[in-house]
This record gives C-alpha cells, structure tokens and sequence, in this order.
C-alpha cells in the first residue's frame, strides 16, 4: 500500500466521508460543534499547569517559580501580573523548588499553589522533604498563607463548597525501582479552609493497596478533582492504573483526621488498540508528512491516566489515558504482556463503583494521523495527558490535551458507552506535517462555562491558548 498524504486525509475527514483507515466517521447530530483557536499568548515564564476563575474572568498559569495572572477576554489573552517563588516559601530543608499544580477559590479572592523540592541533593539520596501549598491573595497575588503537605505535591484542587482543598502528594521517589518494597508511599492531604488562608491546617490521608494492580506499596497519586457538590474527590494513581475515591463526611468535622475519609481504590484494567507503534518521532514510520496507515498495528496497554475530571452531575469520571509504563519496572497485568505503546484513549467510568463503561477507541490518533501531527509512536502516541469536562446544549463534552500532538480534542460523552470524537484542534500549525516533535507539549485544560472557551496552557512552548467551541 502506498503513503496516503494527510492532506487528503485531512479533507475527508472534515467532511465525514467513509475512507477505509479508521477515521471516525462524523455523526450529523455532532457535527455542528468545533474548536476554533482565537489567540494564543506565549512567552511565559512557566506554563505548566492552569486554573480559572468560576467567573470564567481570571486564569492562573503554573510553571518552574512563576506564577501569571491572565485575563481571559472575548478573544484575547493579557498578561496581568506574575509572582515567583521565593526562598520564604521553599520546603522545609529545601535550597530549590518549583510550583506545580494550582487551584482558585470558589469566590475568586485567593488561589492555592503547590511547592514541590527539587533540591538536587535531596533528589540524588532519594530524600525530598514535605512540600508546600501557598495561598496568594487575587488579584494582587501577595501571598496570605502556607502550609506543609506530603512530599512532591503534584496537583491542588478546592471544593466547590469552599471548606477544603485537596492534594496529591505523589512522592515519586525513586522511578527506575517501583517495585522496591521499601518506597515511600504518596498520599492525599486533606486541607481546611474554614478558617481562611492564613490559617490554613492540613491532615495525610494514606491510599489503601486495595485493587492497586501494579506497585500498591506505592500508589503516587497525580492528578485530583473534588466533584461539584463536594461529596468525594477522585485522584489518578498513574503508575499503579488506578483511581482512588475518597469520601468527604457532611458536615465536615470540626477537627479532621484521616480515619474520617472512606477511601477506596478502581483498577483501571487494559485497552487493546490499533496504531502506529514503530519509530521515534518524525523518524522512519513515524514522520508526520508521509504517515503509512498499512503499517498499524495492535497493541494492549494500561490506561494508567494523568489527568481525570468529574462530570457536574456526579455521575462518572473521565480519565485522559496517557499510560506511563516503563519496561524497566516489568509490568504486566494479570499475567497478560503490556506494551511500551500508550493507550491514546480517554475513558468513563461509573464515579460510585469506578466500573468501565466506554472508551474512545481509536479516535484521537486516527485524527492526529489524519491532520500530520505529531506523535511519539514506540511509546505513548499522541499521548492524551489532562481532561476537562462541560455541558453545552444539554449534551457533555470532554476537551482532552494532546501532549505529543500539540493539540486538543473534543469528544462527546453524552452516552459514556458510544463516545464520539467531534474535533481536533491544532494548537501550534507549524508542526502540521513537518516531521518534527511537538513544539508546545500542552499539560493544562480548562473548560469556561460562562462563554463556551477552553484554555489550555503548554509548558515546553511557555503558550496559552484561547479555543472557541463554536455552536451554530
């Protein structure tokens, strides 16, 4: 079989035509709704993770030491100020450290930013010190508050009710032995806002080895999310394909402990896909102008997701599944062999019994195919890294960043059991067929309500973006 040009591909995707390779065909219901990129602010000092207002106003942008305050107009993005780290609000035992994820109070007044060590000599005797979140009053960013968690705080989230934040505090410790008995485990924390800011108090909640399929001594929670009416937060344990649920008692207790939080750990199981799998990006069979579709081939992976959003009603998560496997811990899954190769999907799964109900096949790197985007083809594709998650006409979406694609997706989870790919959104048009690796790397999704945009923050490119989703 000869080369198909992805321009061809291209064209017949947009207007759903039936082509032989994959592609999904586009429904007539779905077609009307689109992503349209209206701007696109660069030159951030560190754009790895975001948050935005509830009134869809103000974003916060995370990365290295800085922290950018952005406003978010009808179709522009300014920069309004910036604060970076300073050794007042190091760790504890701590000479250097970056910011990580970063969350918005409900009412807008203030914003929780987590501190991770990266003390180089702490991190070559596997000894990081408890990290820290810090409150930073909005808009003006002068810092309110601070408060030690657990090691290596990777993602913050606040309740919609206001009364708590949660952490994952990942603790990756030492990533080239997983399967070192004697590894410290990651936590959860659990901190109370009841007081204000300034005097914020946190308690660790451990993650039971329950249904942890790979490393349970070690569960390195990534990503969490607290659910619109802050009954239970969900928490992606990467490594391990597995989510955790943790329930929040109402009301929540004067004083808290961990024994007050019901937790209990999904295994995420397997997806077996089809896609190419052979050569680096932009080399061989992986060269984004000149794909070979002939040359696809099956593959069964773990989902093990990064990010996870919570529908508003309640009812299911969706997981973006990047699949983090590294053949140096010799995974494998019930006895079945794991590939290297990704599983390029997203997920949804009942939120009360984290049962599976559907996923999104082979969707996003038939498009990426298509479109002459990149992807990392040996090891995790176009690599679906964050989600968020809203409802425009009735009908529940999921916007997806696509790490290694520079790019995001829509999906409509309406009917978890028949998702459906409705577009895919070039971020940064020069990798378009180029050959060469992505240029943004996005890692932060957010979806604005109040005017149907999505943003999307993206590290290696120090970018953010403003997508349109467009509804005739």
């Amino acid at each position: 079989m000869q080369p198909i040009n992805p321009k061809a591909l291209f064209i017949l995707a947009l207007v759903g035509l039936p082509f032989g390779i994959g592609v999904p065909r586009v429904s007539a219901e779905n077609a009307p709704i689109r992503g349209e990129v209206l701007f696109t602010l660069t030159g951030l000092a560190g754009a790895e993770m975001l948050a935005v207002s509830n009134d869809g106003q103000h974003a916060l942008v995370v990365g290295g030491e800085t922290v950018t305050l952005v406003s978010i107009g009808e179709d522009k993005l300014t920069v309004k100020g910036t604060w970076v780290l300073t050794e007042a609000f190091l760790p504890t035992g701590s000479t250097a450290a970056e910011l990580t994820g970063v969350a918005i109070s409900p009412d807008g007044d203030f914003a929780l930013v987590g501190v991770r060590d990266v003390d180089e000599a702490n991190s070559a005797t596997f000894s990081e010190v408890p990290g820290k979140v810090v409150a930073l009053a909005l808009p003006t960013l002068a810092p309110l508050g601070q408060v030690t968690v657990g090691r290596g705080p990777d993602s913050v989230a606040i309740a919609p009710n206001g009364q708590f934040a949660v952490v994952a505090n990942e603790d990756e410790e030492n990533e080239e032995d997983l399967l070192n008995p004697e590894n410290r485990p990651g936590t959860i924390s659990m901190i109370d806002l009841r007081h204000g800011a300034h005097r914020m108090s946190q308690v660790e909640i451990p993650i039971p080895a329950e249904n942890i399929p790979f490393f349970p001594h070690d569960p390195q929670p990534e990503t969490v999310r607290v659910a619109e009416d802050s009954s239970f937060v969900v928490a992606t344990l990467q490594e391990n394909n597995a989510v955790a649920r943790i329930d929040i008692p109402s009301p929540l207790p004067r004083t808290l402990t961990p024994d007050l939080f019901a937790v209990q750990t999904f295994d995420l199981g397997l997806r077996t896909g089809l896609g190419l799998t052979q050569d680096r990006v932009g080399t061989g069979n992986c060269r984004s102008s000149l794909y070979d579709l002939s040359l696809r081939q099956e593959f069964t992976s773990a989902r093990e997701p990064d990010g996870i959003a919570i529908t508003p009603d309640g009812r299911f998560f969706v997981t973006a599944d990047e699949d983090n496997l590294t053949s140096v811990n010799s995974q494998s899954y019930e006895g079945v062999e794991i590939s290297p190769h990704g599983s390029r999907s997203i997920s949804v799964f009942d939120a009360n019994t984290g049962e599976l109900l559907g996923d999104s096949g082979n969707s996003i790197e038939d498009s990426i195919l298509a479109l002459g985007l990149p992807q990392r083809c040996n090891s995790k594709g176009p690599e679906p890294e964050v989600v968020a998650v809203g409802v425009i006409n009735g009908r529940t979406l999921a916007f997806v960043a696509i790490e290694r694609s520079d790019a995001m997706t829509i999906h409509d989870i309406s009917d978890p059991t028949n998702i459906q790919l409705l577009d895919t959104v070039i971020l940064n048009p020069d990798v378009v067929g180029s050959d060469q690796a992505a240029g943004f790397e996005p890692e932060g999704i957010e979806f604005i309500p109040a005017t149907n945009q999505v943003v999307v923050s993206s590290p290696e490119g120090g970018a953010m973006s403003l997508v349109q989703v467009k509804i005739p």
